[in-house]
């Protein structure tokens, strides 16, 4: 295994949900000389230095200014991924008494779940809590121990129809079980959550401390090696994990002469995006106009930027099964292994066109990366992602891309080992030139 891959799995094992993803970026840049920006103060920027901001703890934008004179600066190169998954989300006070000795926790459906793949998994619980500390609310990335609930399926024996298809209620049927109930006082999650604070900071927190939390529900399997020659990962988050993954690594070492770099990753894709750290929110747009604005450039100008600019939506696509593949379109079919995915779709749900399609082409050309091409069945509708709705805020030039790979959504995902150097080899291109 080479260091890139276990770079990568690492970072999909950290990246448990969109608060612990974005936590690790924000190491990864902080150790590279990154500086972090508030959107509360004012800026300063100088050439040739690099930054990053976050927003809401679940999305970061971070860029790089060249070191030519600003009259020289061509526009921004926006390499964009987003940081959340599919999962169950907890609800408010979660424990559940069931058959007068079991506690489950009551959960909701974040994003679209293939429900089944989270049967008789280990389980963790992982998120974010907010506390006050000196007279300010603070938010804490948190995690739970490893294996602490589990969803247990019905046997067989009580559903001899199960091999033809189950139907499965996320109410009733996707409960995780988390502790059998107690001869005495029950223990609460938020007793749990305020003992791994004490732990995490050091300081004394009770169950009445946390405020409030945003909590998953997360698969702590370990990210792993498959295929009689490695050639296969398999690790839950791939989607989309792995094209920040990608954007980051590129973004650390790739510089431009003329054009400012920008990773934007955004959280909530997998639920449209609506939200104030979503890709249909202002904070791309925020952070652009910041830049241009910290650098005294006019409004004319910073126009004249974006018309120049390109942004690539790095989102992964759909290879062809290999025992479904009638799903796949008759034509357009990517595969494991084989390259990049270009994405196209007839009502512009992906972002791509033919002159931004020749763009990434021309990259792939030149660095000869093999790059595919996806297209939905004409009869399936697929999924959308973010490039368009980013683009709705701040229009420039933009293609959808991403890594080819089996069960997208499922609790444990499937993708081809060497796509990821082919990846990081299109996200270096893109940066450097």
């Amino acid at each position: 295994m080479n260091n890139t891959l276990k770079d990568l799995m690492d970072f999909l094992d950290k990246g448990l949900t969109c608060y612990q993803a974005v936590k690790e970026l924000e190491e990864r840049f902080t150790e590279n000389g990154f500086e972090k920006l508030s959107e509360k103060k004012l800026w300063e920027l100088e050439q040739g230095k690099s930054y990053y901001a976050v927003r809401n703890d679940s999305s970061l934008m971070a860029f790089r200014i060249p070191s030519c004179d600003i009259k020289d600066i061509k526009g921004f190169h926006i390499y964009a991924a987003h940081s959340d998954s599919p999962a169950f989300k907890l609800k408010d006070s979660p424990e559940m008494v069931k058959e007068g000795s079991y506690v489950g926790i009551n959960v909701e459906k974040y994003g679209g779940m293939i429900l089944s793949a989270w049967m008789d998994r280990p389980l963790t619980i992982a998120g974010r809590v907010c506390v006050e500390k000196n007279s300010e609310l603070v938010s804490y990335p948190i995690q739970l121990k490893d294996n602490i609930c589990m969803i247990p399926n019905l046997a067989i024996h009580m559903n001899r129809e199960m091999n033809n298809g189950v139907a499965l209620n996320p109410q009733t049927d996707m409960i995780p079980l988390l502790m059998m109930k107690p001869e005495g006082d029950m223990q609460t999650v938020n007793a749990m959550l305020a003992r791994e604070l004490t732990r995490q900071t050091g300081e004394q927190y009770c169950e009445e401390d946390i405020l409030a939390s945003d909590l998953f529900v997360e698969n702590s399997q370990k990210a792993v090696l498959a295929g009689a020659d490695d050639e296969f990962i398999m690790s839950a988050r791939y989607d989309d994990l792995a094209c920040a993954f990608a954007g980051m690594k590129a973004m650390l070492e790739a510089k431009s002469d003329r054009y400012i770099n920008v990773l934007a990753i955004f959280d909530n894709e997998e639920v449209g995006s609506l939200t104030r750290q979503g890709a249909d929110s202002t904070f791309l747009k925020d952070t652009l106009e910041n830049i241009a604005d910290t650098l005294g450039v006019s409004a004319a100008v910073f126009r004249t930027w974006k018309a120049e600019s390109f942004l690539v939506s790095a989102d992964n696509a759909h290879a062809c099964h290999p025992n479904q593949g009638g799903k796949a379109d008759p034509v357009n079919r990517p595969y494991l292994n084989k390259g990049i995915v270009l994405k196209y779709h007839g009502s512009q749900k992906y972002a791509t066109d033919a002159c931004s399609a020749a763009f990434v082409k021309r990259i792939c050309k030149k660095q000869n990366i093999p790059c595919q091409t996806y297209t939905n069945r004409s009869d399936i509708p697929g999924g959308s992602t973010l490039g368009n709705l980013a683009m709705a805020q701040v229009s420039m030039a933009a293609a959808d891309i991403g890594l080819p790979q089996l069960a997208m959504h499922s609790a444990y995902e499937t993708a081809g080992t060497k796509d990821m150097e082919y990846l990081l080899c299109f996200a270096a291109a893109f940066f450097n030139a």
